[in-house]
């Protein structure tokens, strides 16, 4: 019979091996579908929704569509596949045969509809494309996990086959853009079942329309230096994992896709290993989450690289991969585990064609974000940044919190809630709703780019309306400090707020004498979550008339869910543009900065030059454009 990944005869072997490897997980697979075996509550966000007997694949009380879509992806048959692997227990194929079974019977596919009807992105119930190939991905593992069984008989597995059948006619004469990832996720389904049941006539040509479609898919969705053009590293990961997972099944069968795929998939690797804070988790800009570390452990095996390995989620790739590669990895591991994410790759690094840059070294990291804004993911966030030091993040980018449309999904989403400046409290590219933004769309021009003096420069349009510029330097020092210039240009009477979101929840504010500027010395600690010394100065400078507070504000680490931060805030309201300098330095236990060092004047031209004297040598800052 036909096989990808493991013949039933290997069943229980590798099922004994997870056991031993991955015990938690083995239990925790138990554990769910001795659930699903005893009802049909379907777990949605922390909440059990009772789905009925037999269940109802269209029922939702939820009133959200991603509901519908995630039941009908079948991703629970993993935790019936993985118990029944260890347990030999036949309720668990029994009970998986019954809901593919129950959903073939009441799912009929659908024919003779408009391509347009059929491809429209958000279609509402199980056939839309998304869910079809993601529901036969998961289907073709079920066939690895429940063919040979006892419930698993002829005449079942026939009706199953008829259906896989479909779901492959389905993707292939329905196609949707191959601009989203979405895509990605359609061919997968197509190709692991043309690869899986390779004997059968339709497969070759599944095989050949899958391989075509998934080579223009990372051609036309990830941008030459590697990054997907979402611009946002959580779907930069899920593109990336699928599009080596979609490597790895053809490798299994003797076959490669081409070596311009290869490069590419290459350089996304180097993009999410460098979108790691210090502490290890993804930085999350746009649509993402800091909750755990970028996830390469499908690179990890298909490089054969034990750098990259993130061993609680390495038993995610077991069954696609077998007991003897995860072994191997695990052996190859000699105490390098985990080095990707003290730091990634060496800095300063660029991404010119997505807009990241990052600058420091191995004491400090900052990720400067001059990208567009990538689409309905995107948050209005131009010119922000995220700075970590000494393994902590310090300033950071507040996350996602949820995709439901709520005034916090606008929060999250808005200029307000990230570390740049916000004009007259407007978005830097108009919001409209959840995932559509209006016009015009800011864009971001790099003005400069000096590795060799850790210094990048960025300016942005997003006000332009208002008759507002904003441009950004950002330079690293030798000595550790970071220097922060921004200068927005234009006329009229407008408000400017310029905000920086800290995990630091005890901030002190002391403003200083300085002729015709204003000089704030601000110093925080009481690193939120523990009782670490880290502590962080900073030199704020702007117009005579800049204010400066602290106020109250939210991060989400995880999906509706928030944790409390500090916006350090100088607000300045004014007829002839704006400038703030900060100047920024990290602490432990103690601070370095000197306030006398630094120190603001005019350049012939009118504009602001800061100025450190230290030790007789004077060293000037002055935007680079």
């Amino acid at each position: 019979m036909d096989h990808l990944f493991f013949r039933a005869e290997q069943r229980r072997e590798w099922g004994e091996s997870f056991k031993r490897l991955f015990p938690e997980k083995a239990s925790e697979a138990i554990v769910e579908a001795n659930r699903w075996c005893e009802g049909s509550h379907f777990n949605w966000k922390n909440t059990e929704i009772d789905m009925g007997y037999p269940i109802n694949w269209l029922y939702n009380p939820t009133g959200d569509k991603e509901f519908t879509w995630g039941i009908n992806r079948f991703k629970h048959l993993r935790s019936l596949g993985t118990a029944y692997a260890c347990t030999g227990d036949e309720k668990y194929a029994a009970k998986a045969l019954e809901h593919i079974m129950g959903w073939i019977d009441s799912q009929p596919c659908p024919r003779g509809l408009q391509a347009e009807e059929i491809t429209y992105f958000q279609r509402q119930g199980p056939w839309r494309l998304l869910e079809t190939g993601l529901r036969l991905r998961q289907w073709v593992y079920a066939y690895h996990f429940f063919h040979g069984s006892e419930s698993w008989t002829e005449d079942s597995e026939q009706r199953f086959f008829e259906s896989v059948k479909e779901h492959g006619w389905f993707l292939s004469i329905y196609t949707a853009s191959l601009e989203i990832n979405h895509s990605i996720m359609h061919m997968i389904g197509l190709l692991s079942a043309g690869l899986t049941f390779e004997s059968w006539g339709e497969s070759a040509g599944w095989r050949r329309t899958a391989t075509e479609r998934l080579e223009e898919c990372i051609r036309v969705q990830v941008l030459p230096d590697g990054v997907h053009s979402e611009l946002t590293p959580h779907y930069h990961m899920v593109s990336l994992e699928l599009f080596v997972d979609c490597a790895v099944m053809l490798k299994k069968r003797g076959l490669a896709f081409s070596k311009e795929y290869e490069n590419i998939l290459a350089g996304m690797v180097r993009f999410a290993r460098c979108m790691t804070r210090q502490d290890g988790s993804m930085a999350p800009f746009a649509d993402s989450y800091a909750s755990h570390p970028p996830d390469l452990n499908a690179a990890a095996l298909y490089y054969n690289d034990p750098c990259w390995m993130l061993t609680e989620q390495l038993y995610e790739q077991f069954w696609t991969v077998g007991p003897k590669k995860i072994v191997e990895l695990l052996e190859g591991n000699d105490g390098r585990v985990q080095e990707t994410f003290a730091g990634g790759e060496k800095l300063p690094f660029a991404f010119p064609n997505a807009g990241y840059y990052g600058l420091g070294n191995g004491e400090q990291k900052l990720i400067f974000d001059a990208a567009a804004l990538g689409g309905p993911h995107g948050h209005a966030d131009a010119l922000s940044f995220e700075w970590c030091a000494y393994g902590e993040a310090l300033f950071v980018d507040p996350g996602t919190y949820t995709y439901m449309e709520t005034p916090w999904r606008r929060y999250f989403k808005s200029t307000s809630a990230h570390n740049t400046v916000l004009v007259d409290g407007q978005d830097q590219t108009p919001y409209l709703r959840t995932q559509r933004w209006g016009e015009p769309e800011a864009r971001v021009v790099l003005k400069a780019w000096d590795p060799e003096k850790q210094m990048v420069c960025a300016e942005h349009d997003g006000y332009a309306g208002r008759g507002i510029m904003h441009m950004r330097a950002l330079w690293f020092l030798a000595s550790g400090e970071w220097v922060i210039y921004d200068r927005l240009t234009g006329t009229g009477g407008h408000t400017y707020q310029h905000r920086l979101h800290s995990r630091l929840l005890n901030w002190n504010v002391e403003k200083l004498m300085e002729e015709h500027t204003a000089k704030f010395y601000v110093s925080g600690s009481g690193l939120a979550g523990g009782a670490s010394p880290l502590g962080c100065e900073m030199l704020v400078f702007g117009p005579e008339a800049l204010e400066f507070d602290v106020e109250d504000s939210w991060e989400s680490v995880h999906p509706m869910t928030m944790q409390p931060l500090k916006v350090l805030q100088g607000l300045l309201t004014s007829s002839y543009g704006a400038w703030f300098i900060t100047v920024l330095r990290p602490h432990r236990g103690s601070g370095e900065i000197k306030p006398a060092e630094w120190s603001v004047s005019t350049d012939e031209l009118g504009h602001p030059v800061l100025s450190l004297n230290r030790t007789g040598e004077i060293t000037r800052f002055q935007m680079p454009i």
